[in-house]
This record gives C-alpha cells, structure tokens and sequence, in this order.
C-alpha cells in the first residue's frame, strides 16, 4: 500500500555511490570500517562535521541530505544525514581528513562543497534559490508522534512528497515553490485528516501546523473483470467524495493482490473509491462512509474490457477531414466512469486525443489525424452514436449502435457535407478588430456543433460552417469580457455578418461567503458569468467570464472582470449550487442556505421487497435540482437540498412511477438528512 511517491532518485553517478547501510546516530549512512592489518580491530573514529544548510536569502533548508565522500577515499557508500528543523547537520562517528559535501534538497539544484576537514562544526553551504518550507509536529492522544509518515501534496493536486516525524514529533519540508499545499500524517494503525490550503512559508520563523493521528478504520473489497474474474496488481484509489473525482491531493493509494483484494485504513470520512488497468473502464466509482464504527462491506470495483471505435473522416470532396472532432457519446448507460485522477482544464481535455486520459463519463473525443483516420478507445460497453464536428461542414450525427465488452468497431468511412457559413468580426470598444478572439458554439441547433469553435484573424475576423438551426455563440478574449450572441441559420443561405464587442475586464469582485448561519465556506467555488446568460433554473452553457477559489475563512477576490452586473455560481461540495446577482467593483456578501436532505427507502407495494435498481429524481425551490440512484438495498439519499418545497419523482424498470411532494427543511449537520425513513412505494406495471 502507498501514500505518496518516494523522494525523487539521486543522479546515476551518486546511486552506484549510495547504498543501504545500519543506521547510527546523525548518521544514517555510513561507510564499512577497513579491518585493522593486523586483524585486529580498527581504530573508532574520532572525527565529526557541522554546519548548516541556507538559500540564497539565508533562509535555512530543512530535510536536505547531506553526503561526505572521504577526499581521496575508495569511492565505497558515503556518510548520509539530513538538516533538522533549522537547516543545521551533523555527522557524528567520521574518520578525520577532508570530505567533499554533497546537498541534496527538493526544488534546489545539487550542490557541492570541497573540501571540508573533520573534525569541523561551521560547515557552512548555500544552495541557489530561495526555497519555502512548511513545518509541523504530529501528536497523538496529545503527545509527540515519532516516526509517523507525513505526506505533502500541492493543493490543487500534483507530485506527493514524504518525510518521517522525528524525535518531539516535529516534521518539514523544505524546497517548495510559493502556493497552498495539503498536508496530513500516516501510521500503521492511526492517521489525521488532510489539513488544507497551508501556505509554504518564506521567512524562518514559519508557523508550525499541527497533525493529530487518531483510530482509523479498514475499507476493503475486490477488483474483477466483467465476467467476475479477480483482477491482481490493479492500482486502487481512495480517495474523499468532497469535489470531483481527481479532486483528493492526498488519497490513499493500494494495489489488489492475486486474489484481486486489496485492504486500506482510512480516517473516519466518506469515500469515493476507483480503480484503472490498460485496456478496461472502472464502471462504476462507489462511494462508502466509514464514520460508523462497524466496517463497511466488502466493495466490488468492476472494471469491464474497453470497446474501441475506429474509422475514417472525409469532408465533401472525399479529401481527408484532417483535425475532425469525433466524440462517441452513450446514449443508454446508466453507470458511468470517473477519472481516476485530477482532471485537466477543459481546452487541455478538449485537445486530448483518445487514450491521452479517463474521460469523465461516458462520451470520449478524438481528433482525425492528417489522413482523417480516428480511433476512441476505453469506451464502456453500451449504446453510442458518433458525433463529427469540423470546420466549413455540417456536424455529422450517425445512428445508434451497440458495444460489447471489448468489441473492436468500425465506422466505417464518415462523410461530412458542406455547412452554411456564419461569418462575422470580433471588436473592441473602439471598433479594432481583435486577433486570436474565440468563437464558440455553446447551444443550439441539434446539439451535435457544441464545442465547434472558431478563432479571428489580425482583423478580428471568423467563420464557422453550421446546419441550419438557432444557436448561441460565445466569444472571447484574453483580458477581455466573454459575449454571448444568438444567430439564425436558414438552409440555403448565410445569415448577416456578426460583429461581436468585447469589453475589456478590468474590475474586481471581492466579498465573503457563508451560510445563513454565519459559517464560512472554505474552498467553495465560483464562477461569474454574464447577468443574462441563462434562465434562472437552467443549467448555465457555454464559459463563464471569470471564477476563483473562496479561501478559509470565505473570502474571495476574483479580478479581469467586466463592469457591472453580473451572476455569481458558488459550488461547495456540501452545500446546494447558487447563483446570486452582483455588481463588479463593489463587496458582495454572499449567503448560501444550510442544505438539508432526505433518506427513505423504495419498495414495491404489493410485497414490500426492496426494489433494488431505481432512480430519483427532484425539483425543487427556484426549479433546482437533484437526484440519486437506488442502492441495491433498495435505499437512497438526496443530500444538498435547497430548504422548501420539493417534488420526488422515482422510475425503476418494470414499477409505474411514483411522485411525492413534501417540504424539506434544513438538516442539524452537514451531509446529514433532514427528512429520514422516508417510504416510497412503486406498482408493478
């Protein structure tokens, strides 16, 4: 089982030098000790080195290796220790003579010193840049942790570190660039929650944050294939529910054995569990809660044989169709995919071919290479349709067709008609056209040209090629306020040139988020979007102009904005989704409503037997929505419901529907329900 990548390798010439030896003290590494000619014993050495480790700002270096090589010497295994808290070493139990220092220290280049000669306690050695550091301390039960694992990660997900507490339970980790980190502490039998958004700190003084360990619990279970044979060393990662997939920068990480089972202790929380192998998809990503004290059933990660769908595009002409966007989209598969790591910026996920990552879902894109020939790999076996989109044609919709559990399925030759141009120019306020402005399709027309966009030349000039229909086009710019515009497109002909203005974004939102009972909402995020870019209710398409991340007490600052009003997203993984009215360049002080829920079960009237495959689906104040599958135990739960008036509506195969209209008021704690025991009954149809 592991937590965290190991510290990155040491050069090829130092690991021929470096071997694994017997710990001694301020030493871990040491050299043999020649026998004594006469076969007596050696002589004990004598000699020892201090010193200490500083940037160029004279800042100290904590957890930096430090190696001395004898001067002259055999070449044999070095004497190895690490700086301390405040960037001082020692290398106790030395020979004398002179040695040739070598400090190692992550986010730093190698440096070297030579030659120092021991016995010597002011080694002094500045490595170049100038390196933050986070420093802390786990307890346990109150009292110092030593030899507790405590892993780092950047906040917003990126390469683990690790480090041992040591004596006092203190810990650090020096060499870190400027930005907000993840931190949390690891034992066999103990762990701490993951403390987040901790600044590296580039003064010496950090402030110390503080790790307490306590009981854990076990989450097991098993990886198969789609027809239930074990799957052995299949990456498994346990990861917290709270946010997307790919989300958690600290989640723990466990390989299947042969029998396929794997085993991890966990802090008392909820979690999202998933599983990746070459050539197959996870189906379905459970969710299990481990705050009760009994364990939690055995979980079944299935992972069912990738579908492959490959072909060839061709425009009008029967040329290649060179950088065609091929999306396969399901069309009937109720469980879906998730990504088994953090997710990429939506342009990143836009350009990447097939097989570049795990989609989100189940449609996956392609891009057609120079000879129009695409393949989408990874496709979870069910019903799809392919979608074309490519520019000066028609976006292509094909018919329907069925996947099998690794199926090899060809398409065949794609051919694309012409489109009807949409032509037009992006300006700025005082009519100068705006190079490099992107022209997006966020809706319209048969749903089949979203995504299809379009960039202007050095005049400000675009065109784009659509089938006849209505649509909103969304434009924008670096610096600049993003646009929405509506256009008619009538078969057999053009519609008017566009000219599309984009105001520069200069102001600022800045405020504070809390709940309506005066909590902040650390980390929720926002998203700023044109005041009238959606209905109220409706789901916002296309790019918000702006966004930003509430810190932990709720404060946010969200700059290059447009002025004026503007709509406001705030999403918190523990609370319902909002959308306030604000006006840039003032303070807005945002309420959320405390969320509440509701837990019931569905069973069939007739015999009171659990249906145990179902879904919900809720409408609730100011048309929001909600909804949740039925557990194999025929429960469910709708969590982060807006307080008020909801209508639940249930389907389940081979049942009637069944609505209930009932008010939901908010819940004690959060994620907890408001409503409990709720019984839905289903008619057999």
């Amino acid at each position: 089982m592991t937590f965290a990548s190991k510290r990155p390798a040491l050069t090829a010439g130092l690991l021929s030098l470096l071997l694994c030896s017997t710990t001694q003290e301020g030493c871990r590494c040491h050299r043999g000790r020649p026998a004594a000619a006469d076969g007596g014993a050696a002589a004990a050495p004598a000699a020892w080195l201090g010193g200490s480790v500083a940037d160029r700002r004279d800042h100290p270096v904590p957890e930096a290796r430090v190696l001395a090589f004898p001067v002259g010497g055999d070449g044999g295994t070095p004497f190895e220790t690490t700086t301390d808290l405040s960037g001082h070493f020692r290398l106790a139990h030395l020979p004398p003579g002179p040695y040739r220092l070598l400090i190692e220290a992550a986010g730093f280049p190698t440096t070297e010193k030579t030659p120092v000669t021991a016995p010597s306690d002011d080694a002094a050695i500045r490595v170049e840049g100038e390196g933050r550091s986070i420093v802390g301390r786990v307890t346990r039960g109150g009292a110092p942790s030593p030899g507790t694992r405590v892993l780092l990660a950047p906040d917003a997900g990126g390469p683990m570190r690790e480090t041992l507490a040591r004596a006092g339970g203190g810990f650090a980790f020096g060499g870190l660039g400027a930005g907000r980190y993840a931190v949390r502490a690891v034992a066999a039998d103990a762990a701490s929650v993951t403390a987040r958004a901790i600044e590296a700190s580039d003064t010496p003084a950090a402030r110390e944050i503080q790790l307490e360990i306590g009981a854990v619990r076990s989450v097991a279970g098993r990886v198969v294939d789609d027809a239930g044979k074990a799957l052995s060393a299949v990456p498994v990662r346990i990861e917290t529910d709270k946010g997307a997939p790919g989300d958690d920068p600290l989640p723990t990480l466990v390989d299947s054995d042969g029998a396929g089972r794997f085993a991890a202790p966990v802090s008392p929380g909820t979690y999202r569990l998933s599983a990746s192998r070459p050539g197959h998809v996870l189906k379905k990503a459970p969710t299990i809660d481990t705050v009760d004290r009994n364990p939690p059933g055995e979980v079944v990660l299935e992972l069912v044989r990738g579908a492959r769908v490959f072909g060839k595009v061709v425009d009008s002409r029967g040329g290649a169709a060179s950088g065609a966007r091929v999306r396969c989209v399901a069309s009937s598969i109720e469980d879906l995919t998730v990504q088994t790591g953090p997710l990429p910026l939506a342009a990143e996920a836009a350009a990447l071919p097939s097989g570049a990552g795990r989609a989100l879902g189940s449609t996956r894109v392609a891009v057609a290479d120079r000879d129009g020939r695409f393949a989408v790999d990874d496709l979870i076996p069910g019903r799809y349709r392919i979608e074309v989109a490519h520019g000066g044609a028609e976006p292509l919709r094909s018919d329907e067709f069925v996947l099998a559990p690794g199926e090899r399925h060809d398409a065949g030759r794609l051919e694309l008609r012409a489109g009807f141009p949409v032509t037009g120019r992006v300006v700025d306020e005082s009519g100068g056209g705006i190079d490099g402005a992107r022209v997006v399709v966020a809706s319209g027309g048969s749903g089949a040209s979203a995504g299809l966009f379009a960039l202007s030349d050095a005049g400000g000039q675009f065109s784009l090629a659509l089938p006849a229909g209505a649509y909103r086009l969304s434009a924008s710019a670096t610096g600049r306020a993003t646009v929405q515009v509506v256009v008619d497109v009538t078969a057999g002909s053009s519609p008017p040139a566009l000219q599309i203005k984009l105001m520069r974004a200069e102001a600022r939102l800045e405020g504070m988020v809390r709940d309506d009972g005066g909590r902040p909402l650390a980390r929720a995020r926002l998203s700023v979007w044109p005041a009238g870019a959606f209905e109220a209710g409706a789901t916002p398409s296309g790019t918000p102009v702006g966004g930003g991340v509430a810190d932990v007490g709720g404060h946010f600052n969200i700059a290059s904005l447009p002025a004026g009003e503007v709509r406001l997203e705030v999403n918190h993984p523990d609370y319902p989704i909002s959308f306030q009215g604000v006006t840039t360049g003032t303070f807005a002080n945002l309420t959320v409503p405390f969320p509440g829920g509701i837990a019931g079960e569905v069973k069939a009237k007739t015999t009171g037997a659990a249906i145990a495959r179902g879904r919900l689906e809720a409408t609730g104040p100011g048309g929001a929505k909600a909804s949740a599958d039925v557990r194999r135990d025929g429960t469910f739960r709708l969590l982060r419901l807006v307080p008020g008036h909801w209508r639940v509506n249930v389907v389940a195969a081979g049942f009637h529907n069944a609505e209930r209209e009932l008010d939901v008021p908010a819940s004690s704690n959060l994620g907890e329900a408001s409503i409990r025991d709720l019984r839905l009954e289903l008619d057999g149809s």
